[in-house]
């Protein structure tokens, strides 16, 4: 099986360099596109160029050459974002933006959010689940967006955006296959029937054991529908209902290579989401949109406990349910009062109920008998919120946002948000925003019945950044970006250090953490069918007073990408992704250092026919050993490849 491997990689290694060094390169026929509309983070759509708040779009058209096969692998691409995984896909994954703690990041599907405050992290979104056959584009806005979102959004926000319908019938279908069990099937259909487009999806993707105690295995069903009869009457429907079954080592346990307890944590999980988005006109020149969603989550959790030696617990064992429900109402009312002058107003209502059913076994602890992790816990949240856009000249524009958030038994959330963009020279756009954030104590937090606490108080956050982005077209069509960003979170929410020492375990507002850093990403077109890009991330984080570092966040992190169009049917993908030295806690170590790795990943697609397409894709090539989290060993090269057919109906 080694030699296998190494053949496989060294063969690949000398494609891509024979690839690269290839001066027979087809031409791709040039492809015109528009420029996108941005939707998340605002009351006021704006075409990518014009906005001038912090937003990266990655298109469908990105992600096409890639093959990737989960979210998080596209999201790693992005500077100010580090993504990690707990050993194989069965383990935890999680996103910090800019230095921000997984649960600061409000992670949307269509504009549903997806954060779930029953569960132990906080609210934080695992993307492991999270599967790109149905994306259209995804939206990231840097910085705090509790402007418009309210609660949550503390870091920024993650808008996964799906596909809509088409004006003619189309159907696609894809089967892949790899190591470890490894296999996918996606089912897509589209098309239009007079004034309604439709788009649905079903996948079933499984790994087994991709590392010790390793599991996956999930099923999605999806769907969007379109109704506009006329311009300014239009209608949105879009949902998804998703099964995973997942198995891995607990979180601090210390994962194969270190847990004293050998048995493995399951995680059932039951996940449905329905929006609709309405947006139909007033009066002259008055716009309304009224937006509402649904999400239900139920998941099933039997943990074996973490042991810190033999025999002694750490965590006990636990066996509950959570149940989380959120109803979301916003509607907006939006107009443009001169042609330099956009403004917008809305309300918003957040309703969530959650609860836990289930016991910790103390017994393990000493303690005479298990004891109950029940609670149930609901809260009302209105908000309004005003924004505006200013553009005195052509090449300047101002955006300005303020909302102000009633949560149930709580002070007023005052929220305000600055973006400034312009453009001094040809070519050339400075970019600079101011924003702050909060986010409510999860529902887990607060009803916990073992280190919960009713009184907690919100978490907040201070962020401010500036950059440029500079086009350079007689240098390959060069473009450069780079951005200097400065966060402050407050409040955090944590276990008291000093009761802990007396083996009283309480959550209390504590810590405050301070990231600052800067981002940089590099595109070039050597020539038409070459393409390279570049990005690279330093993020100094901190817990202020302590000046101790932050779990699992490196100080340097970027990586490098080559495609190469052979010829208009063949296309081959390379990228290296470089991670730093980054701090961990596991409980059955002392070791707090995981060293950096490189990985590099390939992937190629050739088109048979107008219909047929093959792929494959090798990651981890060079068979590196890396762990993300003490402990927890990440897979090997891992060899996958597939057929995709595509027709019109």
């Amino acid at each position: 099986m080694t030699k296998n491997l190494r053949l496989v990689q060294t063969l690949a290694l000398e494609m891509t360099i024979c690839l690269l060094t290839s001066v027979c390169l087809a031409e791709p026929q040039p492809v015109s596109t528009l420029d996108p509309v941005v939707v998340t983070g605002t009351a006021l759509p704006t075409v990518q160029s014009q906005t001038p708040a912090n937003v990266r779009i990655i298109t469908r058209k990105e992600l096409a050459s890639q093959q990737p096969h989960r979210v998080s692998t596209i999201l790693q691409q992005i500077p100010g974002i580090f993504v990690d995984e707990m050993g194989g896909r069965g383990g935890l994954s999680s996103l910090y933006l800019r230095g921000g703690d997984p649960n600061f990041t409000m992670v949307l599907l269509d504009g549903v959010p997806l954060n779930d405050p029953t569960n132990q992290r906080g609210g934080s979104v695992d993307l492991s689940s999270l599967t790109p056959e149905r994306i259209e584009r995804i939206e990231i806005i840097k910085g705090p967006a509790s402007v418009f979102y309210g609660s949550d959004a503390m870091a920024g926000v993650v808008n996964v955006i799906t596909r809509k319908g088409t004006a003619a019938d189309r159907m696609t279908t894809r089967a892949e296959g790899g190591q470890w069990g490894y296999a996918r099937g996606v089912f897509q259909t589209m098309g239009s029937a007079e004034q309604f487009r439709y788009a649905g999806s079903a996948s079933f993707t499984r790994n087994d054991s991709q590392v010790m105690g390793d599991r996956f295995a999930s099923g999605t069903i999806g769907g969007k529908l379109n109704w506009s009869p006329q311009d300014s009457l239009k209608l949105e429907l879009t949902g998804q209902y998703t099964k995973t079954d997942t198995r891995s080592f607990p979180e601090g346990s210390g994962g194969p290579r270190l847990a004293i307890l050998r048995q493995t944590e399951q995680r059932r999980t039951d996940e449905g989401l329905f929006g609709f988005n309405l947006t139909f006109p007033l009066a002259r020149d008055w716009e309304n949109q009224l937006t509402g969603n649904v999400m239900y989550r139920r998941q099933d959790v039997a943990s074996p406990g973490v042991q810190s030696a033999p025999k002694t617990f750490q965590i006990p064992p636990a066996l509950f349910q959570t149940q989380f429900t959120r109803m979301r109402l916003h509607w907006t009312l939006r107009t443009a009062l001169t042609s330099w002058l956009k403004v917008a107003g809305g309300v918003q209502v957040i309703h969530e109920d959650g609860t836990r059913t289930g016991t910790q076994d103390l017994t393990v602890l000493g303690l005479p008998s298990k004891a109950g992790t029940d609670f149930k816990q609901s809260r009302t949240t209105p908000g309004v919120m005003l924004e505006s856009i200013f553009s005195p000249r052509e090449h300047v524009r101002l955006s300005a946002g303020i909302r102000v958030d009633g949560p149930e038994n709580l002070p007023l959330e005052v929220t305000p948000r600055l973006a400034l963009s312009a453009d001094p020279f040809p070519r050339t756009t400075i970019h600079a925003s101011y924003g702050e954030g909060f986010k409510l104590p999860s529902l887990s937090a607060l009803g916990d019945p073992l280190i919960g606490n009713p009184r907690l108080s919100p978490e907040s956050s201070v962020g401010w950044d500036v950059g440029f982005r500079h086009v350079l077209p007689s240098l390959w069509d060069t473009k450069i970006q780079a951005t200097y960003f400065h966060n402050a979170f407050f409040h955090q929410i944590d276990l008291d250090p000093g009761l802990a020492g007396r083996r009283i375990f309480r959550l209390v507002n504590l810590n405050a953490v301070r990231t600052e850093g800067v981002e940089l990403h590099v595109a070039a077109t050597p020539s038409p069918p070459l393409h390279v890009g570049g990005w690279l991330t330093y993020m100094d984080g901190r817990i202020s007073w302590t000046n101790a570092p932050l779990r699992n966040r490196p100080t340097f992190s970027g990586g490098l990408t080559i495609q190469v169009h052979v010829t208009p049917t063949f296309t081959i993908r390379s990228q290296l992704q470089a991670v730093g030295q980054r701090f961990d806690l596991q409980i059955p170590t002392t070791d707090t250092k995981v060293p950096g790795y490189y990985r590099v990943n390939v992937a190629a697609t050739y088109a048979l026919n107008d219909a047929w397409k093959l792929f494959g894709a090798a990651d981890n090539l060079t068979n590196a050993r890396y762990e993300e989290f003490l402990g927890f060993e990440a897979p090997g090269t891992w060899v996958r490849f597939g057929v995709q057919g595509n027709w019109n109906m």
